[in-house]
Order: C-alpha cells, then sequence, then structure tokens
C-alpha cells in the first residue's frame, strides 16, 4: 500500500462521512418534553447555588458528652 492509496483512501472516506452528515442533518430531533426540561433546569439551579459549610460534629459531641454525665 502506497502513499498514494492511503491518501486517496482517506479522501474517499472523508467524501462519504461528509455525504452522510449531510444526509441526517435534518434528521436530527431537537424537541425535548418538559419532564426533561425540568430536570435540567433543576440540574443547572443546583450547580449554581453555593454549598453550605460542612457542619463539624463538636455540637454532636458536646450533647453527648452532656447525656453520658
Amino acid at each position: 500500500m502506497t502513499d498514494k492509496d492511503a491518501t486517496d483512501r482517506l479522501a474517499e472516506v472523508q467524501r462519504r462521512l461528509r455525504e452522510m452528515r449531510k444526509d441526517k442533518r435534518g434528521e436530527v430531533r431537537w424537541t425535548v418534553s418538559s419532564h426533561t426540561a425540568e430536570l435540567a433546569i433543576g440540574a443547572i439551579e443546583k450547580m449554581s447555588r453555593p454549598k453550605p459549610p460542612p457542619k463539624s460534629g463538636k455540637s454532636r459531641r458536646r450533647k453527648r458528652a452532656k447525656r453520658l454525665l
């Protein structure tokens, strides 16, 4: 297999891919159900909210120590 053959095959594959993409371009379904949209919006909102600081266990330890007294 020479470089010319490889180049010709690559060009043919690229041409065929372009044809397939052009044929499929109008067939993409762009609708989203309301449920899916609500899930996506909820996920975006959840990402934008700041996370609360982690709670320490100190208050739980103090309460436990007081119960044991």
